[in-house]
């Protein structure tokens, strides 16, 4: 995974918005298209924005999806700092977290996934 950015300050463009889920806890993942082949990934909670990624290729910020997703899912009332912390760890390490997880993380993942609204424009 290539990171271009890490921010803390939303650059969500809803004109360019390809994703947005509602996780549990209040929890939102956004992902929107920046320019070329990358993509902004956002997270917030209650409309409170916690960490943003700006990354090269949409599988990339497919995956930051799918580790938010799972790590809120198995940490009920995680506190955004932590998940922040998280995020930026695996998101840097990525072979690391694909080594210790099982295949079937994903399925359940993808079983769990509540997609509010998908747009490609």
């Amino acid at each position: 995974m290539k990171i271009i950015d890490i921010y803390t300050a939303s650059r969500f463009n809803p004109e360019r918005s390809i994703l947005r889920e509602q996780l549990g806890g209040g929890y939102v993942v956004q992902t929107c298209a920046v320019a070329a082949e990358n993509y902004c990934f956002e997270v917030s909670q209650s409309r409170h924005f916690i960490l943003g990624f700006e990354v090269a290729g949409a599988r990339s910020a497919e995956f930051l999806s799918i580790i938010t997703e799972d790590y809120v899912f198995q940490h009920p009332g995680i506190r955004p700092e932590t998940l922040s912390a998280y995020l930026q760890a695996h998101a840097r390490h990525p072979l690391r977290l694909r080594a210790a997880s099982a295949p079937s993380a994903t399925v359940s993942s993808a079983a769990r996934r509540s997609v509010t609204s998908v747009a490609v424009g």
